[in-house]
């Protein structure tokens, strides 16, 4: 996961002012250049929030009636399973998806040419199909984590993994009725972690605690639009774990005050009447008291997160990705600030290149 930092100004340089966007798609090796081939539009969404990557493509006018077959064997490249890459940019291109083929469909009109529509998915969509039980015995989860993950390396369907640190968490793991991916949500969830694939890396970590921006974008400078929304639903004023340690007796941890978000006001400091709610759960996963602390401050913030969000649209950035934070200037003092990026849209249509994104805020 690219963990640098980037200014408009360098990046402009680099792509020689935003002129000409360009993208190429690779199906297991074979290239399919935007300025060569008719592909219609390109849209690739990743997203931090729990959800599996994915990119969509269509091609046209590529039919020759004649021979009554797709020009360049169109139809025979493009299978399902095949590996699937997208390079997008301008002058110079960075890879902004790896996956491979899930679906595609071939559609034919007598009002229109022949349309060969492809949908990929990223490597999480292997694990979908894993559904094997798991009995992790003596494993520590942090290993059964990374021997999950490795499934989608070793297929070819990622390029690499990376999985935080889950120390102290001894318990023995048990999966059983769920495929992979849904059990890596469910563990994400548990350890207040971030699941989600960036460029073939697959990434199982704590990045909301990395809070560098990734980039600063001021209105009128490559941000075209810009909304925010503030919302108390599920927000609370604290979060209390409880848990057993080694001797079975009763533990717990409580997290009052959200430790991330910058210097601005969480929900509570805005609606005081909110410091009287409370969410108290059982966590089988602890031992120590300071467990609980960690786990009950990993979710207070987790839920402070929510309180904020907002989306918008900039010129096409390959760089901007999910998992990073974000600086917004140009606008109202409530408004400017540092937000954490939780999904990423390129879209490549005869408009040009334009990237829209949604963030998400603990404090305003």
């Amino acid at each position: 996961m690219d963990k640098g930092s980037y200014t408009f100004q360098a990046l402009s340089s680099k792509y020689e002012d935003f002129r000409g966007p360009a993208f190429t798609i690779k199906v297991d090796g074979t290239k399919l250049n935007s300025a060569e081939m008719p592909i219609a539009s390109l849209e690739v969404e990743l997203s931090a929030d729990g959800s599996a990557g994915g990119c969509h493509f269509s091609v046209e006018s590529l039919y020759d009636f004649s021979q009554s077959k797709w020009i360049n064997n169109l139809a025979k490249t493009i299978q399902v399973g095949a590996k699937l890459e997208v390079l997008g940019g301008y002058v110079k291109q960075e890879l902004i998806f790896y996956g491979y083929v899930d679906e595609y469909s071939m559609e034919y009109s007598g009002s229109a040419p022949p349309r060969l529509a492809v949908t990929g998915i990223d490597g999480f969509g292997y694990l979908m199909s894993c559904q094997e039980p798991i009995y992790g015995g003596k494993k520590t989860p942090q290993k059964v984590v990374e021997e999950i993950l490795t499934k989608a390396v070793s297929a070819g369907y990622a390029k690499s993994k990376t999985v935080g640190t889950l120390s102290g968490f001894d318990v023995p793991v048990i999966k059983e009725r769920l495929d992979d991916y849904k059990y890596l949500r469910l563990m994400s969830e548990r350890y207040c972690m971030s699941l989600f694939s960036v460029a073939g890396e697959l990434i199982f970590d704590n990045v909301v605690a990395n809070s560098s921006p990734l980039i600063s974008l001021t209105v009128g400078m490559g941000l075209l639009d810009f909304q925010r929304r503030l919302s108390l639903q599920g927000q609370v004023g604290e979060v209390e774990i409880w848990g057993r340690d080694e001797k079975q007796k009763f533990i717990k941890g409580v997290a009052k005050s959200v430790s991330i978000g910058g210097s601005g006001k969480s929900a509570v400091q805005l609606a005081p009447k909110f410091k009287q709610t409370a969410l108290r759960e059982y966590n089988e996963y602890v031992r120590t008291e300071k467990q609980c602390v960690e786990l009950a401050q990993a979710r207070l913030d987790s839920r402070a997160l929510e309180f904020v969000s907002g989306s918008g649209t900039c010129v096409g950035i390959p760089e901007l990705i999910p998992g990073r934070y974000i600086t917004i200037k140009g606008l109202d003092d409530d408004t400017e600030g540092s937000y954490f990026i939780t999904k990423v849209r390129h879209r490549f249509t005869g408009e040009g290149y334009y990237t829209q994104f949604e963030v998400k805020g603990a404090k305003a």
